[in-house]
């Protein structure tokens, strides 16, 4: 037994010493730089591309065995330019020896210096990193078949790889830099300088993890950061652990503050393939002073992964956030608005469909709470159910925004601008059914409650329906209709509303006390367009029109009447009456084309006229061109007395909102009926003569009455003195 030993140390030596001998000759006769030609011709016969290797070529073999890399260029194909496609400055890597006769693979730093990377496509739409390499004519067509006829005590190859990995001692990247042009559409990105940092690669370990990076998305868009984190892998490759210790972006982008954009993240993740599942925790996510926190458990990791997972934002000052993102000359018509913001939900998701549940948001004074879930990531359906409490727009806009009139020229306004293109392929893509509901709503100035809101939509089609709402002791039903499929936007809509106050809504949409009364209306039309401004002018509709118990302010047509006749007969005119003329009842039938409104059957119904109106205006110039045909039929005063039976038009031109009001009487009066005019003015003149007449004589009655008892008293009075 102890000379078996001996031979084999004997033989161990020899070994060793032929080993050493080996390297030694390697090292004294062998010199990989001669080679240099030889490799740049492999690699061009292999890829038609150029390799120059201008660095030296270094080799070290004991106790590790590297291969050092100097400068080195792949050149471009001859459509690509003169620039390389890939270049180095250096590159390293080195494997310790002697673990390897124990088929344990120990590595030395992998250093890489200095790459570029230049991905182009070309005017052909050609890659240059798509390269032609010639087919290998050993390798097999297709992977064998196995033979369900084999016998079962065929030995099965060894699972695994044939070597086991000991320690890499880490990996260098730095100085790298990729650029990507393509020439088809112009786009530009760069990446670098990028530098990242691996410490020992041990199993069961932490191992350090340190990057920056710098990238241009283009000419105004700009990315940085860097990154420090922990990353472990066990032994059995069984368990996983990557911890985002710390990770800061800054993003410059037109729009954003000077400065840029900060964004950090932290964050755990940890997997285990044993118990099939993974966890994210302690994820926090700042940006402008908003923080995310998340947190979510992954099931069925490897077969058909689930998430379950909770979020929240804490309450913010969003008006804090909206000043670090460059927006501080916002200024809100209400300067408590955007100054508490939260929100909360959870989420269950898995390769098919996403849920979104206990949803909470709260604005301000607003609540928001549902549901939504996506199903069928591949065609998705969405679903959703929110409801809110009171929400004020107004508070929102901008500083001046909610006063009453403020729209008042606004589609005369925004008629000259251009408007943003309506996205058609959202639309038709869009597949969704849903309800909202609000407690109650203000915008523009308009008070709407109970407000609810059913929508949906596929294959092209949407569909807002019911649409239901109440208003100034009214209600509101809606259907409206948009169609996506053809090359413009098509949009119908039927509403209805019965019971609404008038006064508030022309109030606030015109900016004036026009009208008053309890309306019912219907709208019933269609438009088309690829801009909002242009489904305004597009819209072709009917409007059915009812008002009862009301009075239109700005005009009072028995004062108007009063005018003209005191006009007729050169007499000054009084205009001390409000100018208001109340009505039972307005029936009329609107048609709208393209911003021109007309009508030719009002009806209004008074105690003192019946009126009929035909005529129209233009929405977009605000000009009117009306008359309206007024019978007399009660009024008070004689001179009223004399129009009744005659047609008074009264016509209102000029501004929509602002009309000029006239009535000529003398050009609608027959001869006879101005004869009758003055006549009647003659018989009041003489009824008055004879008024007066009388009047004077029931003085001179009473004073002559008066001076009798004077003189009588004055007789009584001297008989007692001289008696």
């Amino acid at each position: 037994m102890p000379r078996i030993i001996k031979w084999l140390l004997v033989a161990l030596a020899a070994f060793a010493g032929l080993i050493a001998l080996l390297v030694v000759a390697i090292m004294l006769f062998f010199d990989p730089n001669d080679y240099r030609e030889d490799i740049e011709r492999l690699v061009e016969e292999q890829t038609g591309q150029e390799l120059m290797i201008e660095g030296d070529i270094g080799l070290s073999f004991f106790p590790w065995l590297g291969l050092d890399l100097g400068r080195t260029r792949l050149e471009n194909r001859e459509e690509f330019g003169d620039e390389p496609f890939v270049s180095i400055e250096n590159a390293g890597v080195a494997v310790r020896i002697l673990p390897l006769f124990r088929r344990e693979v120990v590595l030395d730093t992998i250093r890489l210096d200095g790459l570029r990377a230049n991905l182009i496509v070309s005017e052909a739409g050609n890659a240059n990193w798509e390269l032609d390499l010639p087919e290998d004519p050993d390798e097999p067509a297709e992977a064998p078949v196995p033979d369900e006829d084999a016998p079962d005590d065929v030995p099965a190859e060894r699972d695994g790889l044939p070597f086991t990995v000991g320690t890499i001692q880490g990996v260098q990247i730095t100085d790298l830099h990729v650029t990507y042009e393509d020439r088809q559409t112009g786009a530009r990105h760069e990446a670098g300088p990028v530098n990242l940092s691996l410490g020992e690669l041990r199993l069961d370990d932490d191992v350090t993890l340190e990057a920056d990076w710098a990238v241009s998305l283009d000419e105004d868009t700009r990315l940085s950061g860097d990154l420090t984190g922990l990353l472990r892998v066990s032994s059995d490759f069984q368990r996983f652990r990557a911890e985002v210790l710390d990770l800061n972006l800054n993003t410059e982008a037109e729009g954003l503050p000077d400065g840029g954009l900060d964004t950090s993240l932290r964050a755990l993740l940890t997997a285990d393939l044993e118990t099939d599942s993974a966890e994210l925790s302690d994820l926090v996510l700042e940006v402008a002073g908003l923080r995310l926190n998340a947190a979510a458990e992954v099931a069925s990791l490897t077969g058909e992964p689930t998430v379950d997972g909770r979020f929240n934002i804490p309450g913010t000052d969003l008006r804090e956030v909206l000043d670090r993102l460059g927006q501080d000359d916002f200024e809100p018509a209400d300067d408590g608005a955007l100054r508490s913001f939260s929100l909360t939900g959870a989420f269950l998701a898995d390769a098919d469909r996403a849920e979104l549940t206990e949803l909470l948001v709260e604005l301000d004074d607003t609540e928001l709470s549902g549901t939504a879930s996506i199903a069928d990531f591949a065609d998705p359906m969405i679903r959703f159910d929110f409801a809110g409490t009171r929400f004020n727009a107004d508070r929102y806009l901008p500083e001046g925004t909610d006063e009453p009139g403020a729209g008042g020229g606004a589609v005369a306004e925004a008629d000259e601008e251009e408007g943003a293109e309506i996205p058609l392929e959202p639309l038709r893509a869009l597949n969704l059914e849903g309800q909202f509901t609000l407690e109650q709503l203000i915008v523009a100035g308009f008070e709407l409650a109970d407000i609810n809101i059913e929508m949906n939509a596929a294959d092209g089609r949407i569909r807002i329906h019911p649409l239901t709402a109440n208003l100034y002791d009214g209600t509101y039903a809606g259907d409206i209709r948009l169609d996506a499929t053809g090359d413009e936007l098509l949009v119908r809509v039927d509403e209805r509303m019965e019971g609404v106050q008038a006064q508030p809504i022309v109030q606030q949409f015109l900016g004036r006390d026009l009208l008053r009364g309890t309306a019912n209306m219907r709208l019933q039309g269609e438009t088309r367009g690829n801009e909002p401004m242009e489904l305004v002018r597009e819209l072709v509709a009917q409007v059915d029109l009812s008002f009862s118990e009301g009075s239109i302010i700005g005009i009072n047509l028995e004062q108007t009447v009063r005018n003209a006749v005191a006009r007729l007969r050169d007499e000054s005119t009084d205009d001390t009456e409000a100018p208001r003329t109340a009505f039972q009842d307005v029936d009329a039938r609107l048609s709208i084309d393209r911003g021109v409104v007309r009508n030719d059957d009002l009806r209004i119904r008074s105690e003192v006229f019946d009126v009929r109106g035909v005529g129209e205006a233009h929405v977009f110039d605000l000009t009117v061109d009306y008359l309206l045909e007024t019978e007399l039929v009660g009024g008070s005063g004689s001179e009223m007395e004399w129009l009744r039976g005659v047609t008074l038009p009264v016509r209102f031109d000029g501004s929509l909102l602002s009309p000029d009001i006239s009535l000529d009487l003398a050009e609608v009066l027959s001869s006879e009926q101005r004869q009758r005019l003055r006549d009647g003015e003659a018989a009041l003149r003489e009824r008055a003569d004879e008024e007066a007449e009388r009047a004077r004589e029931r003085l001179r009655e009473e004073r002559q009455e008066r001076e009798g008892e004077v003189r009588e008293r004055a007789r009584d009075e001297l008989r007692r003195l001289f008696d």
